[in-house]
């Protein structure tokens, strides 16, 4: 990848590596404010089973939290609870591209000039040289790449539907609570500085002089978020003609997550430009390192109204679900180590410290979405599954009401697609399995595509076991995203894997 990457870099504007930077300066570095808002969960195991579809396939009490039309087919009383297991791997791996004119750059971002022997001046001992001309070398242990392993035990849903008899016409009512949307997030570029070398993107513009010093602050950022929205949500669906149901629902939704922030300053690195070409760096130490600690509380209503058409071999469902806003309310501590020139050794409890508390409200307004559903059934024994989903991710807007600023965070225009099939074996067992797209609502750093989103993918398998009145479904779901942040400078390759085992147990009277 090395040698792809240098084929793009033209050697006569390596000066542009050192002198262009983004407007906005710190890459792969924003603040922690609605990651993880636009993660919205499907509920009901058999549903996840089946790759996430149930706009026309949902055939239980679960059909409240995915098109609560489909509620009005079932025959009996009904209540299920479902619980999952997740565990989750992150990863990233940077590749450094060596720059002709400062190579020790590059090799200082990889960690590799740590075990290098520091040259005298000359060859003679006891002549040092400069400190421009010397070895540059980082003041910590840290390497540019990272791996994390998590995993968390949560409930999912729990749901109960009782089917009426209303004026002649059949109604079915439920009441359930479920995750609606699972805030997990976490992010770590431990060459992150501020403006980035190499960033082409969006407008870069020049910052030196030809005859100048570029000043780029170097430093570790993480940012962590762990917690669920959940949503109480009553529903109602009534049959109009035979196999043509009508319903909808509302979904109170409540949550909260720890917020956590953490930038570690690793240097400060001085570059002189001469005649518009970096012809040497310096590193000084900086002692500086900040942490937000915090929560969020979300709040918000959001209402889902769905169509379900059911006939012998197929099914048609489609859901809508209005303009929606959910609030964020946030408070933290933060606190910090002032920098402070001071020669090493020195202890970092040693350095002035500075604590204060910041709170305040965030609005996050969502447009219309829908969802189509088709069910096909060729046997009595197979059902395929088809769901689309548009949500306009790129529509939403958020508005702090600290300094009533309004943006929009995110970059997905695109749907995803979800499909799913099931295998009746037997009166006690059914097999599922399925696939849905996972478009994330941020584009790649350098994508080539500008606001592309990065794409993943959830392959999911599960069954089905009937006892009685008594029924038992399990799923196991597998995700995986894979994506490049590329400059001209380096490619961070990032990964996020996922593994999730999800039950439900279900009785009907």
């Amino acid at each position: 990848m090395k040698s792809s990457l240098a084929k793009r870099i033209d050697v006569t504007i390596v000066a542009a590596i050192l002198s262009f930077a983004s407007v906005f300066a710190q890459p792969a570095a924003r603040p922690l404010d609605v990651q993880g808002l636009d993660q919205f969960s499907a509920s009901g195991v058999r549903s996840r089973a089946m790759g996430g579809t149930g706009v026309a396939s949902a055939v239980d009490a679960s059909a409240l939290f995915s098109n609560p039309a489909a509620l009005a087919q079932l025959s009996s009383f009904e209540i299920r609870a479902g619980g999952l297991f997740g565990s989750t791997m992150s990863k990233q791996t940077q590749e450094w591209v060596p720059m002709r004119p400062l190579p020790g750059l590059s090799a200082l971002f990889e960690g590799l000039t740590g075990d290098v022997k520091t040259p005298d001046s000359l060859g003679r001992s006891g002549l040092p040289l400069s400190a421009w001309n010397t070895l540059q070398k980082q003041y910590d242990n840290l390497t540019p790449g990272w791996d994390r392993t998590s995993s968390r035990t949560q409930p999912l849903s729990l749901a109960a539907a009782m089917p009426l008899t209303v004026a002649g016409m059949n109604v079915a009512a439920a009441i359930g609570f479920s995750q609606v949307i699972n805030l997990d997030h976490y992010f770590q570029n431990n060459n992150s500085m501020s403006p980035y070398l190499g960033q082409e993107r969006p407008d870069p513009f020049l910052i030196t002089n030809r005859n100048d010093t570029l000043h780029i602050k170097w430093y570790q950022y993480t940012r962590q978020r762990e917690g669920s929205v959940y949503g109480i949500t009553p529903g109602v669906s009534v049959t109009l003609l035979p196999g043509l149901r009508v319903g909808g629902s509302a979904t109170v939704l409540t949550g909260s997550s720890d917020d956590n922030e953490k930038r570690v300053e690793r240097g400060h690195i001085n570059i002189a430009i001469s005649n518009g070409v970096g012809s040497n760096f310096m590193v000084d130490t900086v002692y500086y390192r900040q942490s937000k600690v915090g929560t969020s509380k979300y709040s918000g209503t959001m209402f889902t109204f769905g169509l379900h058409f059911q006939q012998e071999r197929y099914s048609l469902g489609v859901t809508l679900r209005p303009p929606m806003k959910i609030t964020r309310t946030w408070d933290r501590d933060v606190a910090s180590i002032d920098t402070t020139k001071k020669p090493m050794p020195v202890r970092l409890d040693d350095q002035p410290r500075r604590s204060f508390h910041e709170s305040g409200k965030d609005y996050l307004d969502f447009p219309l979405s829908y969802s189509l559903g088709i069910v096909l059934k060729p046997t009595d024994k197979w059902m395929i599954a088809f769901d689309y989903e548009l949500k306009h991710l790129a529509d939403v807007e958020l508005t702090s009401a600290t300094n009533s600023t309004v943006s929009r965070p995110w970059v997905n225009t695109k749907g995803a697609m979800r499909i799913g099939a099931e295998y009746l074996a037997s009166k006690l067992i059914a097999l599922r399995g399925g696939y849905r797209e996972d478009v994330q609502a941020f584009s790649p750093d350098g994508s080539a595509i500008i606001d592309e989103p990065a794409r993943g993918g959830v392959y999911s398998l599960g069954a089905g076991i009937s006892l009685g009145n008594i029924f038992i479904d399990m799923a196991y779901e597998y995700s995986v995203l894979k994506y490049q942040d590329i400059y001209q400078s380096n490619a961070n390759y990032n990964t996020r894997q996922q593994h999730q085992v999800m039950l439900e147990c279900a009785y009907r009277f």
